[in-house]
């Protein structure tokens, strides 16, 4: 009589045990099915896919997620390029580089204001477009913009911070 419990124990296990499985199995189909839906749609199941994330520390030590590749949350086919922010104290410099491969120069418009930049290109299949929040304010009209083998670099001027809305005003 024992052995017979043993055996129901360990049946009713592993019966359990299956149902399990099969429960994962499903929940990782649907998983699949969902992502595949959302990332890729039923018209670019064909078409390359890329997308990930940087993590780095931001300013005063805060960390920073910056999301790159297609996006699946929008539907006009735009890819957010990586990039990558660096501060030039000692030459006022904010330079601003951007990884955008199987464009032209021509192909490239950017757009800037002291506090962020936008920019976009698109030749063929290959669509770009970040929107950015710069690291420190910058004079706009300073940026200079170069183009070479996929890389973009754009340096701007950083405000000056001495002089921040200072005016004298002269008394009569």
């Amino acid at each position: 009589m024992s052995e017979d419990n043993g055996g129901d124990k360990r049946r009713d296990l592993r019966d359990m045990l299956d149902e399990l499985d099969k429960y994962f199995e499903d929940f990782e189909r649907d998983i699949e099915s969902t992502v595949r839906n959302a990332f890729f749609g039923h018209d670019r199941q064909n078409k390359p896919f890329i997308a990930g994330f940087t993590f780095n520390m931001g300013p005063g030590g805060k960390p920073s997620v910056q999301v790159f590749g297609n996006n699946p949350v929008r539907r006009d086919g735009f890819r957010a390029p990586i990039n990558e922010q660096v501060v030039d104290e000692k030459n006022g410099l904010l330079r601003v580089i951007l990884e955008m491969p199987g464009v032209e120069k021509e192909d490239i418009k950017v757009d800037a204001t002291e506090e962020s930049a936008v920019i976009t290109a698109e030749r063929g299949e290959k669509h770009y477009r970040s929107e950015l929040s710069l690291k420190a304010p910058v004079e706009s009209e300073s940026g200079k913009a170069e183009y070479k083998n996929g890389m973009l670099e754009i340096s701007f001027s950083l405000k000056d911070k001495a002089n921040k809305g200072f005016r004298r005003v002269n008394v009569v």
